[in-house]
């Protein structure tokens, strides 16, 4: 390197351009810096393509640039592939960048199918296994910014794909003839232009870098970690079919940023607890990646690396946590946050211990804590290649190794012996919401779960089980996602929850399914099913006659109701067996003329829980209008609107909103004593108010209802129920009439009721008001799935009640019926809530 070179490069780190900036800068000059000319890149790097370093300070990426990108790439480089996977939820291309040597992609076809035998071994032969590792190539997904406020990957993964594309260098070249890499540019496209615009509005104000007024993704904010195994919206669906009908990876990195005041890195082994349901050889592939990375990264001068701390290996339902069901080893990377794209300076004594300890300091789990300092953008990326790097290194020089690891773990589920857990488990034709079985079998079918239809009558465990029974085998390659959705939760009771602590799916839909534990009987019949109910299990069904234990019921009511705008009289029969005496429909609530005109909060501060509100009143096609503070604040709502839900936001935001300064002016402050009393109207001239768990104080304390949360006395201290699944019971009222006599329900943080003695209501000023309560938690077994301490407190309280104010209805949830469209079972008590209204006295 000649002395300009030296100079050149000198000023490339001090002014913190970084390596790859360098990199980019020495291509695009006419003489040579290097010794030789012809490792200089021949794609455009992306920062020629941004035309700035990569990570600046103050500066973002939109979509359009991400994706011209890659197809740039992809036009100009025989390594790289783009497919267009599909569209997300607000209609932008949903892509994925394919990036092996051309030899490689020349064969996909045959390596995809290597792949599916490498995942699924069942009837192969040992040749036909032993080909498949031999031909096969390793499969890396990689998946930057699912979280799009977590916007560093976004231009890592582009630089990362350059590398792949280009790179003669170690491990980038082995990669690439070892391995077939598929990078998505982002898991959200949408919020990738939503994050871009608002930081380039606010970006030099007083409220730099504040929260975004919408959610990121159109339904789930950051929430969206939270959709894989539901599969609610078109990003995880397309990943999910993705991952599980045409790839079948063997290592997927899930690419993110946390808070920016603990560790500077966290890389797994994860913290306990582990959940049972991840094979061991997955558990322990996860745990040598992460501490080869902790390594590599320390070597590469990254200081601050955590392992083992915050995030558990127990929750399901997240990107990386799902695939480790599939025996795919699911690798989490957390990044501490900078202020967006804005740097932030942080004093050794503002950091925070990543265990927990009271002073800052290293550990066998935080070898060499960060001095402090600058924390930027380019950091965090610089960071997260340096993973990139080592992550390559151990899949590229032992690629066999992690493919014959995977197959390893999809023979041991896929065999059933004396000590396998159970057999199968059978979803059973006597269940009445079609709906909701409908919805698991597409979810399950998705997952890549076989699910079969019996052709006739058979026995397990000595019960008979008539044509048509559902049956999934456990002797499945994904039996661990299988029964980690089905099984009810026992979370250790000396650990607390990262999220969730139990979620059992068929208990959350309301579904009855039954647990084999003994082999079933050679002699069965079974017939694979591909996502659809076969007629068998569906019997007689008529759909135009379908009742309010059908959850399809709702969305029948309201197209019908929609088109005709004409009367409906809501039924449903009761929930006693056809031949007793008491066999006949019941009504159930008054006529319902028209569609109710529906109104959903929405402060100018973005709700996850408003969002899966939305989702499920979509999602049963019930038009709604969303209501900002200033439309409330301008009171007689009743002209616009017959019915107002509040999703789970805090009375603070409701009341408050966000403060003065944090946001532009318009969108500051909250409801305040307009609003307030625009509610009061409202429910005085007859309107009906739906308000769920957090938002429930506010209304409580406005309108003077005479109910106390039982939670906020001091007998509840010490309870304790993180997300868990619990037995909620119907009480007799027009509006409960046909429910199944106990719903499951989840309870996070929730709330319970109870009414007041007759001394509490002398000493206080409540409203006159009619308290019904529609449910209550059970009075004993209260918990089905997960983990609650102290469960007395709130057993036998009210979780679901109906308020009567003079004309007006205001009804209450503890709970949120909709929670994360994981809890179906409770739909049904959203959709009785808006569409019904109780019975007149006679």
């Amino acid at each position: 390197m000649n002395d300009f070179g030296n100079k050149f490069m000198t000023t490339c780190y001090t002014t913190r351009l970084g390596f790859w900036t360098l990199v980019s800068l020495l291509a695009t000059l006419p003489f040579p810096l290097l010794a030789t000319e012809k490792d200089a890149p021949e794609v455009p790097s992306p920062e020629m393509h941004l035309d700035r370093p990569l990570g600046a300070d103050f500066h973002v990426v939109d979509w359009g640039n991400v994706s011209k990108y890659y197809r740039m790439l992809a036009k100009t480089c025989p390594t790289v592939k783009l497919q267009t996977v599909g569209k997300t939820s607000e209609g932008r291309d949903f892509l994925a960048a394919i990036i092996s040597s051309p030899e490689n992609l020349a064969s996909l076809d045959a390596i995809k199918a290597s792949a599916k035998v490498i995942a699924d071994p069942r009837g192969k032969s040992s040749q036909e296994k032993e080909d498949a590792i031999n031909n096969g190539r390793l499969i890396l997904f990689v998946t930057p910014t699912m979280h799009s406020t977590e916007l560093a990957a976004t231009e890592m993964g582009m630089q990362m794909a350059w590398m792949l594309a280009t790179s003669s260098e170690q491990p980038w070249d082995a990669m690439r003839r070892e391995a077939v890499v598929v990078i998505l540019p982002s898991l959200n496209p949408d919020g990738i232009d939503h994050v871009a615009q608002w930081y380039r509005q606010t970006v030099g104000k007083p409220y730099e870098g504040t929260s975004l007024p919408e959610l990121y993704q159109k339904y789930t904010g950051h929430d969206n970690n939270r959709d894989y195994f539901a599969l609610t919206q078109n990003e995880s669906r397309l990943l999910t079919k993705m991952l599980y009908h045409e790839w079948h990876p063997q290592i997927l990195w899930d690419v993110h940023q946390q808070g920016g005041v603990r560790e500077r890195f966290f890389v797994p082994p994860y913290r306990d607890p582990l959940n049972s349901n991840i094979d061991p050889l997955v558990v322990s592939g996860i745990n040598a990646i992460g501490a080869r990375a902790a390594m590599d990264m320390l070597a590469d001068g990254c200081s601050g690396v955590a392992t083992g701390v915050s995030y558990d290996n127990w929750w399901n339902g997240g990107n990386r946590a799902v695939p480790a069901r599939h025996n795919i080893i699911g690798i989490l990377t957390e990044a501490a946050s900078a202020n967006w794209a804005s740097p932030v300076f942080l004093e050794r004594s503002d950091l925070r211990d990543p265990l927990g300890r009271k002073s800052y300091s290293l550990s066998n789990q935080f070898i060499a804590p960060w001095p402090g300092g600058w924390w930027r953008q380019a950091d965090i990326i610089e960071y997260e290649l340096s993973f990139a790097e080592s992550l390559l290194g151990t899949l590229s020089r032992e690629p066999k190794f992690w493919l014959r690891n995977k197959m390893a773990a999809a023979i041991r589920s896929s065999t059933l012996n004396e000590n396998s857990k159970r057999q199968a488990w059978l979803i059973t034709t006597d269940n009445e919401d079609l709906g909701a079985v409908i919805r698991l079998v597409d979810l399950l079918h998705l997952s890549g779960i076989d699910v079969h239809v019996s052709d006739s009558e058979f026995i397990a465990d000595q019960r008979t089980y008539p044509p048509g029974t559902l049956v999934i085998r456990c002797d499945q390659p994904n039996q661990n996602m299988l029964n980690d959705l089905f099984e009810l939760k026992e979370f250790p009771d000396d650990a607390k929850a990262y999220d969730v602590s139990g979620w059992s799916l068929p208990a959350l839909f309301g579904l009855r399914v039954v647990e084999v534990i003994q082999p079933l009987g050679s002699d069965i019949q079974l017939d694979p099913i591909a996502g659809e109910l076969p007629q068998s299990f569906l019997g007689d069904e008529n759909q135009e006659s379908l009742t309010p234990k059908d959850s399809r019921y709702w969305t029948q009511v309201i197209q019908e109701l929609n088109k005709l705008s004409s009367k409906k009289e809501v039924k449903a029969a009761n929930n006693k067996d056809k031949d007793s005496a008491d066999d006949r429909t019941e009504d159930i609530g008054n006529e319902v003329k028209s569609l109710p005109r529906v109104g959903v909060y929405a402060p100018w501060s973005a709700s996850m829980d408003e969002g899966w509100l939305r989702w499920t009143l979509d999602h049963f096609q019930m038009p709604h209008t969303r209501v900002r503070n200033e439309m409330i604040r301008a009171g007689k709502l009743s002209e616009d609107f017959d019915i107002i839900v509040i999703a789970n936001i805090s009375a603070t935001r409701i009341e408050n909103g966000r403060r003065k300064g944090s946001v532009e002016t318009a969108m500051t402050g909250g409801l305040d004593v307009e609003g307030a009393l625009a509610i009061e109207e409202f429910v005085r001239d007859g309107g009906k108010l739906i308000v769920m768990d957090d938002a429930c104080p506010w209304v409580v304390d406005l309108l003077r209802i005479p109910l106390i949360n039982v939670l906020s006395e001091d007998h509840a201290d010490g309870f304790y129920c993180s997300g868990s699944v619990v037995r909620g019971i119907p009480q007799s009222d027009s509006l409960t009439q046909g429910l199944p006599a106990t719903i499951p329900l989840m309870f996070g943080k929730s709330r319970a009721w109870r009414t007041l003695t007759s001394k509490e209501k002398e000493s206080e000023d409540y409203a006159d008001s009619k308290i019904t309560p529609l449910l209550r938690y059970a009075s004993r077994r209260l918990l089905l799935s997960g983990t609650i301490e102290k469960p007395q407190v709130i057993e036998n309280q009210i979780g679901w009640v109906r308020v009567e104010q003079g004309q007006g209805t205001i009804i209450l949830f503890g709970f949120c019926p909709h929670y994360r469209g994981w809890s179906h079972a409770t739909f049904h008590l959203l959709m009785r809530s808006i569409l019904m209204d109780p019975a007149s006295e006679s």
